[in-house]
């Protein structure tokens, strides 16, 4: 899928501090005031910069809500990628998925990310690319992060994984249990670590007790 502000920006662009700059202004000005309500003048001066620099870095208000919000999915992807990649399968599976599934719904509740899907689910039918985009980009990628880490511990013996992309996505289903709705709606627990822990706990309980490898047959048994 082609980034939909692609063409909208000159080369040389596409990483410059004034469009990082641009991005941090319309993502609050965007989430205080939704898309159809917020400006580009507001975005400008809440950025701190002219209307015609957001316009030389940016084709129109859509594109900039557009990058905005993608940028912010990519990150989380990102996030998680990282832990994935420094986690290689070593010694018992249960403590590892422990980790991996609190730093992930860490990242799922983290305040931009919360602020992420609530601002972008009310123009999903606006903007029916940006959930295509978003879902591709986020929790598509983030699945398949999920899979790939996962399948690293099957070719080990220590899980059982038949179909293991939708192990991938059932863990990360199961990681979040209740938390991210309720984050939608504001109701998080306080304090919100234990409730992490605890949550993420009975989603590896429940994981390993349908993908957990049986243990060897004692020598000699029938």
């Amino acid at each position: 899928m082609t980034h939909p502000d692609k063409a909208a920006r000159p080369c040389g662009l596409e990483h410059s501090p004034k469009r990082r700059q641009i991005l941090a202004g319309a993502r609050e000005v965007f989430g205080e005031m939704g898309f159809e309500r917020a400006s580009v003048d507001q975005v400008a001066a809440r950025a701190g910069v002219s209307k015609a620099t957001v316009y030389n870095h940016f084709l129109d208000k859509k594109t900039l809500f557009v990058a905005c919000f993608s940028e912010e999915a990519d990150a989380l992807r990102d996030a998680l990628r990282c832990k994935l990649l420094r986690s290689e399968p070593d010694g018992e599976i249960g403590p590892a998925l422990q980790a991996v599934g609190e730093h992930l719904v860490s990242l799922l509740l983290a305040p931009a990310i919360v602020a992420l899907y609530r601002n972008t689910s009310a123009e999903v039918a606006r903007f029916p690319e940006l959930g295509a985009l978003l879902f591709e980009r986020g929790p598509a990628a983030m699945h398949s992060a999920m899979a790939e880490y996962l399948r690293r511990w099957h070719d080990i013996g220590a899980v059982h994984l038949p179909d293991v992309h939708a192990a991938g996505v059932q863990f990360f289903m199961l990681c979040k249990g209740d938390l991210a709705v309720r984050s939608q709606f504001g109701v998080l627990p306080d304090p919100l670590e234990p409730a992490i822990v605890a949550t993420v706990q009975r989603a590896v309980a429940v994981f390993l007790a349908a993908y957990g490898a049986a243990p060897a047959s004692p020598a000699g048994a029938s």
